[in-house]
């Protein structure tokens, strides 16, 4: 699977590569277990790829480590549609953070409300201060680069908390190229450590790593949450299988099949 660190070594580039392409297909399209893409749906009132747009996307993203995706964009969208100054950096930038607490816990946006309310104020400042506020001047002052911004993130650890992480900043860069429609070259190949959920899903494919592109992060993880959890410990067969796009190449799946 491109972007792992290594692989199994009964593992063919190609049965990889089939792997991975399933995979992002059912993401994208059919679904995992009803989810596809959690990030896509727009907001009301919010146009692709704008800078509200994108503002939104990213302070979703500073919040969404370990958190169920199906869960937490929704909540995000809802947030919008009833507070929008919560996403607004321009008024962020100015705004005490524990006047967040409350609402950013009211619309399900936190699970560490007081330490993420700090997080959500300083990233909107950071905007204002670095961009006027606007994600795409940020983007464009690095040439729509990925691993150019990746790169100033790690330079920029203080200014940017959480969307500096190596989890949580490939994530959100490869968003603003998929969901946010922005032309961010190589955002796709950032290399992202695999959470808990995508490390069984990646065990029970059989594919050893670390790692993985930004791009198979969220199929991965989704997998891992909703189709390998369902199988305990002691079962030597997945009772998922049967909703599993990717069942034929795990090997718990196949013995269910």
């Amino acid at each position: 699977m491109r972007g792992t660190t290594t692989t199994h070594t009964n593992m063919t580039n190609e049965r990889v590569t089939a792997v991975r392409q399933t995979l992002l297909a059912a993401y994208r399209e059919t679904g995992l277990w009803g989810v596809t893409q959690p990030d896509w749906p727009l907001p009301e009132m919010l146009k692709r790829g704008e800078d509200t747009h994108l503002a939104w996307l990213t302070l979703v993203y500073t919040v969404s480590g370990g958190r169920d995706p199906a869960q937490l964009w929704p909540a995000a969208r809802a947030a919008y549609a009833a507070r929008p100054d919560l996403f607004d950096p321009q008024t962020l930038a100015y705004t005490r953070p524990n006047t967040l607490i409350e609402p950013l816990r009211a619309y399900r946006l936190t699970q560490k409300a007081k330490s993420e309310a700090t997080i959500w104020q300083r990233i909107g400042q950071a905007l204002v201060m670095r961009a006027a506020g606007s994600v795409s001047q940020l983007l464009a002052e690095y040439d729509f680069s990925a691993p150019a911004l990746w790169q100033m993130l790690q330079s920029n650890k203080t200014t940017f908390p959480v969307l500096s992480g190596p989890q949580t900043g490939p994530r959100w860069l490869h968003g603003l190229a998929s969901a946010g429609g922005q032309p961010l070259a190589g955002a796709d190949r950032l290399p992202v450590p695999l959470s808990p959920a995508g490390e069984k899903a990646m065990a029970a494919l059989e594919i050893s790593g670390t790692q993985v592109s930004a791009e198979i992060f969220a199929p991965l993880d989704l997998l891992g949450r909703r189709g390998c959890a369902q199988r305990k410990p002691r079962q030597t067969s997945c009772p998922a299988a049967g909703e599993c796009p990717v069942a034929g190449f795990c090997g718990y799946g196949r013995k269910s099949l």
